[in-house]
């Protein structure tokens, strides 16, 4: 069990995938800029080629299973920009970090295809050189309870669903003295995010011997400002875990 902070049973999530991107435009004074080309601006105009892209990940035709009923599940992010020299030029370099999600089964290698593909082509139409490097996350997808990929057991029996009743129980008792979560069931849902439960899902998974997911305690505001987790939620998850 890897005790991210969702408070739920988590029964996939998704590849994700950073890079970088370098985009070389031509400085000039601002008294012409049509001399130039705004590497900025550019670099605003790359990125939303990919949100292209990410619309059509997103098409029902291409969705994943698992994923049905949730809204919007491949996210791309513009996480970092920098760029320029000052207020007076035409900027001719501009570097941006992004974050693209995939779907569980989908290659890297076919989403780096993508990516560069839909990058390169924006670039040439704009004149814009452009160089793409990958960092970080390069994470596949994985279906962590295959036997539960709609929510609840496929009706057959297995280790996997002998691991979920057992968590449920815990999990009953570890919450009996909180009135407001008495007999709550924990929901069965994946993320749209990745977390470490892929290492053991993808690398040394054998879904007959091993099973791992992810339980946690309520979360508020991930990643943002007065980021949280509940207390007593935090106890439950610990006393369950035990």
């Amino acid at each position: 069990i890897i005790p991210e902070p969702f408070n739920f049973i988590v029964n996939a999530q998704m590849g994700v995938l950073w890079f970088n991107a370098k985009i070389t435009g031509k400085p000039c004074h601002v008294l012409q800029t049509s001399a130039g080309s705004n590497a900025i601006e550019g670099a605003f105009s790359l990125f939303a080629a990919l949100k292209v892209l990410e619309e059509k990940y997103n098409e029902p035709s291409n969705r994943h299973a698992v994923y049905e009923g949730i809204d919007h599940p491949v996210n791309f992010n513009l996480g970092k920009i920098e760029g320029g020299n000052w207020a007076s030029s035409v900027p001719s370099s501009c570097r941006f970090e992004a974050r693209v999600g995939f779907w569980p089964g989908i290659k890297i290698e076919d989403v780096k295809r993508d990516i560069e593909s839909t990058l390169n082509d924006e670039a040439n139409k704009l004149g814009l050189g452009l160089e793409i490097a990958y960092r970080g996350f390069q994470a596949d997808g994985a279906i962590l309870l295959p036997d539960f990929v709609g929510g609840e057991a496929s009706g057959k029996k297995s280790l996997q669903t002998d691991f979920v009743d057992s968590l449920q129980k815990c999990y009953k008792t570890a919450s009996a003295g909180d009135e407001s979560n008495a007999g709550r069931k924990l929901l069965i849902k994946p993320i749209t995010c990745t977390c470490d439960a892929r290492f053991y899902s993808n690398l040394y998974q054998n879904s007959g011997n091993v099973v791992v997911t992810c339980v946690g305690p309520e979360s508020d505001s991930i990643h943002g400002v007065d980021e949280s987790v509940s207390l007593k939620s935090f106890r439950d998850c610990m006393v369950t875990i035990a």
